[in-house]
């Protein structure tokens, strides 16, 4: 026993002494750029010649040196503790229990451990750092770093990157009240308990990228182009108390982040304030305030891999003044919605868009006990319940089978089992919706609620598919009833049999409807606004009586259906006979003793409307044979007439732009590509089912490429060679042969060809660019997996893309010449640079410089950089020649998305608005031929511009096209 004492005994003594060492030897040094009499007049030698628990005191003044410090322990501090005054090229921090404080650095701020000796980019951790009170113009990036602070810095055109690719268990690292502008925090597999707190982005965006538990607290984040918190494949972090303003997106949740709580978030001013995309389930959506955004809330599962969005909570919201109060679209499913309040939203508060029921989730959406007032409050777009597809989940992979929601899952339930509880308006139990209007006319304001249990009197039927069985009436409403009255109108113009009729409802405070259209005293219809045809002569009294579900009142109309005596004579006018696309011709009829019309208005033999006096756009230049057919019980009639229809043109300057439409198909149209008179895209046919397609400027045709049982993707073109993706390989497609040859087994996706070699970005235990040369069958990896590389792009002897060699710092331009197999960066400014194009000695890139995303472009011959755009919004260039083409988003407004395509040319320096729908994306370029993808019609369709100048044979109506998609 006595051993053990004193073992113990003279461990203590050991400590206690060492301690008491070490803080005898701890030293205050002094270093002075302009005192030479000072300890040292360089900050790296002051580190040289330290040791642990020395403090460096730094002197006003300019040190030129990236300071690499390698001694634990000690603390770097500037004397005047005014960044302002002390400036420092860069530091690197490589040991533990270091501090940096009170200085302007230059470049960039590194926190990382010496390199392991068992692998390329591993290291040493390091931990207890902090760095506090610098003003940086540049980054600082963590890297396997714990228990460490960033605090009550001021960064600027940077921002501050934490990961790590090991697992420290109890460790954590805090980022906190720091300014960072035009700059984002990025938090990449970083220690658990990682907690960003109180930290000011202006055009900055919060990211966590594979990430567990974190917490970003209380931080204020504004104008980022991206989102304002974007969660990538991480879960069980908690967002709360942020404040995000006039961000494109507020917080995003995509591919598995799960389990995650947002909540008491204020959002302001975004396209949409919170989304969760793909297989992203679980997450608690609560107490959060969105207001003045496009979208409040999106729920948006896919179909095309078998993602649903599904088992997330959204409770206690406040959804107010948006365009859209909450979205569900795509496979998202098993989620709760209660106890929101959505209200005053312009387009609607629900919209349910061709919402399925993902098999891995596969229950209901639950609606109950929320408030809605909105002029409308619940809009369900799904067409088809009963044709709707839904991903079964089969082993480890999603297939795309048919399921009958109706007979199985419903998508959609507002209402709950009535149970006893206080709901959302005070009253004694839960059931439904509390459905009101801003005018007072809604259900639940409407109503009659006989026992005043809170419940109405009448389910609420929204439509055929959609009812709440418990609709809310207010506790506090006077129970005195709201009297209904009756009243409708008709749309009838004559009294022919047969004789459809449209009843328009003009009834006031009425939630129910019950139509007597022959007078025998038994409802044909509880539609509010029905149609019925009379097909016998008769005289008819059409009555209606509507309800309040306590009181009820009638309106009754006489009318008398008549045979016609003679045939009809048709007979119509346009208020335009010929005009540029898109056209729009009103048709009036004429016709006398018609009972029915039909329209053909492009003489291909399938009827168009039916209407009376229609409206019809043609899309498409060409000369148009528009048909009228009428007919009675005594015969029938048709008149014809001409319509000529030209493309659309537009004078910009010395330019003609003349546009075509190539596709008109209801499939998505994306992913073009040309090259001389050929354009191929992508078909999406909604089915989950691509399909490749090439359209012949020269003979105005459209055939189907590379037919197979599997879909293919993103096609490119050389000549007579096409490239495509079929999932995991890659194709080359002989047009003239109608071969097609396996260029790789390896998942590839950015396909490029020029000549006879490919190149794409794949993956090499990280992210590459591969080539294959197609003349010897010879593939090989142009980059390595030190760097992560995207976006190649190839024009005769140069292929170039974008890489960073590390997911937190920017992307750089690198460029691989053929001729000299030699690799080098294009240009070095410290920018994010991305989505390179190359055109002979021409490089072009979107680059996010100060902040803003504007394209640029190098010279290889000139060897100067020239910026091509101001807007901010640019991206996505193309070149050919002397012509640049780009997506812009300068006209942005009202926080709805407003694309269109520009070009500018280098010889006149001048820039073109190509584009004015608005939807335009996808730009490609060939000569005079612009190409994209637009979405004005609703679905992608494929549009091309011919460039001319004026007097020098502009194109006109001699080339028409001819889709067969």
């Amino acid at each position: 026993m006595w051993v053990n004492k004193l073992i113990v005994f003279l461990l203590v003594a050991v400590f206690l002494i060492t301690s008491v060492q070490n803080s005898a030897f701890a030293r205050e040094i002094v270093v002075d750029a302009n005192n030479s009499s000072a300890d040292f007049r360089s900050i790296q030698e002051a580190v040289n010649n330290s040791s642990s628990g020395d403090v460096i005191l730094i002197y006003p003044g300019f040190y030129n040196e990236s300071v690499d410090i390698g001694v634990q322990n000690i603390s770097i501090l500037s004397e005047s503790e005014n960044p302002e005054d002390t400036t420092v090229r860069a530091f690197k921090l490589g040991e533990n229990n270091i501090t940096v404080s009170g200085f302007s650095v230059q470049e960039s701020l590194t926190l990382q451990g010496y390199i392991l000796p068992i692998g390329y980019n591993s290291h040493y951790p390091i931990e207890n750092c902090t760095i506090k009170s610098n003003i940086l113009e540049s980054d600082i990036y963590a890297d396997e770093c714990y228990n460490s602070t960033i605090e009550k810095n001021v960064i600027v055109n940077g921002g501050i990157g934490v990961s790590s690719f090991d697992y420290h268990p109890g460790s954590s690292f805090t980022v906190s009240d720091n300014l960072i502008v035009e700059g984002n925090i990025n938090v990449h597999q970083g220690p658990n308990d990682c907690i960003l707190l109180n930290n000011t982005l202006l055009n900055g965006s919060i990211r966590l990228t594979e990430c567990a538990d974190q917490k970003v607290l209380g931080n204020y984040i504004s104008n980022s182009p991206d989102s304002g918190i974007n969660l990538w494949e991480s879960s069980g972090s908690e967002i709360e108390d942020n404040t995000i303003v006039n961000c494109s997106k507020g917080i995003v949740m995509e591919y598995r982040s799960q389990q995650n709580t947002i909540n008491n978030n204020t959002l302001i001013g975004t396209d949409r304030g919170i989304s969760v995309e793909g297989i992203s389930g679980g997450d608690l959506i609560s107490n959060n305030k969105i207001s003045s955004s496009n979208i409040g809330i999106l729920l948006s599962g896919s179909s095309l891999f078998g993602d649903p969005a599904g088992e997330n909570s959204l409770l206690n919201n406040t959804i107010s003044n948006n365009n859209i109060g909450i979205l569900f679209e795509g496979y998202s499913s098993d989620n709760i919605v209660t106890n929101n309040k959505v209200e005053l939203n312009r387009q609607c508060g629900i919209y349910i868009n061709n919402l399925g029921c993902g098999a891995q989730y596969g229950a209901t959406n639950q609606f109950y006990n929320n408030m809605f007032n909105n002029t409308v409050n619940f809009f369900n777009d799904t067409s088809n319940y009963k044709n709707d597809y839904t991903s079964i989940y089969t082993g480890n992979s999603y297939t795309a089978e048919p399921i009958d929601n109706v007979t199985g899952v419903i998508p959609i339930s507002l209402n709950t089992t009535k149970t006893s509880g206080t709901n959302i308006v005070g009253g004694p139990y839960l059931g439904g919706n509390y459905w009101a209007k801003p005018d007072g006319t809604g259900f639940s304001q409407i109503c009659a609620d006989s026992d005043g249990n809170g419940i109405g009197d009448l389910p609420y039927s929204i439509t055929d598919n959609d009812t709440d069985y418990f609709p809310l009436v207010s506790a506090s409403r006077s129970q005195e009833s709201i009297i209904p009255i009756a009243n409708f109108t008709t749309n009838i113009t004559h009294t022919l049999v047969p004789l459809a009729v449209q009843f328009t409802d003009l009834s006031q405070n009425a939630v129910a409807w019950s139509w007597d259209f022959d007078s025998n005293g038994i409802p044909d219809s509880i539609n509010q606004n029905p149609i019925h045809t009379y097909t016998a002569l008769g005289t008819y009294i059409i009555n209606l009586t509507v309800s309040n579900g306590k009181e009820i009142s009638s309106k009754s109309l006489k009318m008398n259906v008549q045979e016609a005596k003679v045939p009809p004579v048709a007979d119509f006018s346009t208020n335009v006979t010929g005009g540029r696309v898109s056209l729009s011709v009103k048709f009036t009829d004429f016709s006398k003793n018609a009972t029915a019309v039909i329209w053909d208005f492009n003489n291909d033999g399938i009827p168009d409307s039916t209407e009376r006096n229609p409206v019809y756009v043609y899309t498409y230049p060409g000369n148009y044979t528009v048909n009228l057919t009428v007919n009675n019980t005594k015969g029938m009639d048709s008149k014809s007439s001409t319509v000529t229809v030209s493309p659309a043109q537009r004078l910009k300057g010395k330019l003609v732009l003349t546009e075509y439409q190539i596709t008109t198909s209801k499939s998505d149209e994306t992913q073009p590509a040309i090259y001389e008179d050929r354009i191929v895209w992508q078909s999406n046919n909604h089915n989950d089912n691509y399909t490749l397609h090439l359209y012949n400027i020269s003979t105005s045709s459209e055939t189907q490429i590379a037919s197979s049982n599997i879909s293919e993707f993103c096609p490119v073109i050389y000549n007579d060679r096409v490239v495509l993706r079929e999932y995991g390989k890659i194709y080359l497609l002989n047009l003239s042969t109608s071969t097609k040859t396996l260029v790789s087994n390896q998942l590839g996706i950015y396909l490029a060809i020029y000549g006879d070699k490919i190149v794409w970005q794949g993956e090499c235990n990280g992210i590459c660019v591969y080539m294959y040369d197609i003349s010897s069958s010879k593939q090989i990896r142009l980059t390595d997996n030190r760097s992560i590389s995207y976006l190649p792009a190839i024009h005769e002897n140069r292929i170039v893309w974008e890489s960073r060699l590390n997911i937190n710092e920017s992307s750089k331009i690198f460029m691989y010449d053929l001729s000299t197999e030699r690799v080098t960066q294009v240009i070095t400014d410290k920018s994010n640079q991305e989505r390179p194009a190359v055109y002979g000695d021409r490089i072009v890139w979107e680059d996010y410089r100060n902040g803003n995303l504007n394209i640029y472009m190098y010279d290889l011959s000139t060897a100067k950089e020239i910026q091509i755009t101001t807007s901010g919004s640019s991206h996505d260039p193309a070149i050919y020649g002397d012509r640049i083409v780009w997506q812009d988003d300068r006209n942005d407004k009202e926080y709805i998305e407003n694309s269109d395509i520009y070009m500018y040319d280098l010889s006149t320096k001048k820039e073109t608005q190509i584009t004015t729908s608005g939807l335009a994306s996808s730009p490609v370029i060939y000569g005079d031929k612009i190409v994209w993808e637009d979405r004005r019609n609703g679905k992608a369709d494929i549009y091309m511009c011919i460039i001319s100048e004026q007097g020098k044979g502009s194109p006109d109506a001699g080339f028409s096209a001819s889709p067969v998609s």
